[in-house]
C-alpha cells in the first residue's frame, strides 16, 4: 500500500505578484501523487431479502484498492456490513440482515 502527502495552497498567490489590494484566499489541496477515488451508494430493501451485493468498479485498478463503507438506515435498523471479497475489479458487500437503507462505498487508490 502506498501513501501520499497533501499540501494546502492559496490559488490567488500562486504567482509571485504583490498587488496593492490583496484578494481573498482561495485554498486548494494538492497531492504529490495521482489519486483515483470512486464512490457508490448501494440501496437495500427489506422486502427484497437481499443481504449481499457485488459491485463492479468503474475503473480497472492495477492492484487491490482501499475500500471503506458506511451504513445509512431509514428505519433505524441495526445491521452490520462487511466486505467478504475484494479484487481489482469488484467488491462483495454483505449485511447481517435485510434492511431498508443503503451502504455507501468509497474506493481509493494512490498511484505510484
Amino acid at each position: 500500500m502506498s501513501s501520499t502527502t497533501f499540501k494546502k495552497i492559496d490559488r490567488q498567490r500562486y504567482k509571485k505578484i504583490y498587488p496593492s489590494r490583496r484578494k481573498t484566499p482561495k485554498m486548494a489541496t494538492i497531492s504529490d501523487k495521482s489519486i483515483t477515488i470512486e464512490s457508490k451508494s448501494i440501496a437495500f430493501t427489506e422486502s427484497s431479502g437481499i443481504t449481499n451485493v457485488t459491485y463492479n468498479f468503474q475503473t480497472q485498478y492495477t492492484s487491490v484498492p482501499t475500500v471503506t463503507f458506511g451504513i445509512t438506515s431509514t428505519n433505524g435498523d441495526m445491521v452490520i456490513a462487511r466486505i467478504t471479497a475484494i479484487t481489482t475489479s469488484f467488491v462483495i458487500v454483505e449485511v447481517s440482515a435485510a434492511f431498508d437503507g443503503s451502504v455507501d462505498i468509497q474506493i481509493l487508490q494512490v498511484e505510484e
